[in-house]
């Protein structure tokens, strides 16, 4: 989990190392810590620095964003109780999120089936029947919204994945999805602090399961 975010950190500063304006200049920052942390206390360290950009840039969701990204990828990490716990904070917070000025709906959809699923991976037992299918309608309304999100696309490729031998098929039937959503990401531009992260991910799906 913590190689795809120095991947994400070394492309944005790389791209915004001449920034000027002090948004620019603190995001960076976050980014370059983020690529360099190492420990669940590194990434929460990173979260909290995306929260006091946050909290100047009141009408930017992007800062809010990737605070709740950084402890979604943490709670992967964590014990089950304190992954629980994680996300039922970060469930507080989305509703918040969803009011913000020009928020990317699609992407914060992708990001909350991205959360929820720790707690399928955490406590299946108690949360893969009751949530599954909020899971997979969040990566769907995600597409509906924007049919090349490429992330939602392969996360949700990627669930049906996992739940492929409970359900009795064959999980490369969900691989030319994976190989759509490589294609999206390829195209994707990498100029912005827009999402553009998930093709390693993608890669790694391709080059096990999807393997031909």
């Amino acid at each position: 989990m913590y190689r795809i975010v120095f991947i994400i950190s070394l492309t944005i500063v790389g791209l915004f190392a001449q920034a000027q304006s002090k948004y620019e200049t603190e995001m960076t920052k976050a980014f370059a810590s983020w690529g360099e942390a190492k420990t669940p206390d590194d990434m929460e360290k990173v979260a909290q620095h995306f929260d006091r950009i946050a909290k100047v840039e009141k009408e930017n969701w992007l800062p809010a964003y990737y605070a709740m990204f950084v402890r979604s990828i943490n709670a992967f990490s964590m014990e089950k109780d304190a992954a629980i716990k994680q996300v039922d904070q970060l469930e507080g917070l989305y509703a918040g999120m969803e009011e913000m000025k020009d928020v990317d709906k699609s992407e914060l959809l992708t990001l909350r089936g991205l959360y929820r699923t720790v707690k399928v991976a955490k406590a299946p037992d108690t949360y893969a029947m009751s949530l599954s299918g909020a899971i997979i309608k969040d990566y769907d309304d995600a597409l509906k919204i924007n049919p090349k999100n490429a992330r939602a696309l392969y996360l949700m490729a990627q669930y049906n994945m996992g739940g492929a031998e409970f359900w009795g098929t064959d999980p490369k039937e969900y691989c030319p999805a994976i190989e759509k959503a490589k294609n999206l990401l390829v195209a994707e531009s990498d100029e912005t602090f827009n999402p553009h992260w998930g093709e390693e991910q993608v890669d790694e799906i391709l080059n096990t399961t999807c393997k031909k």
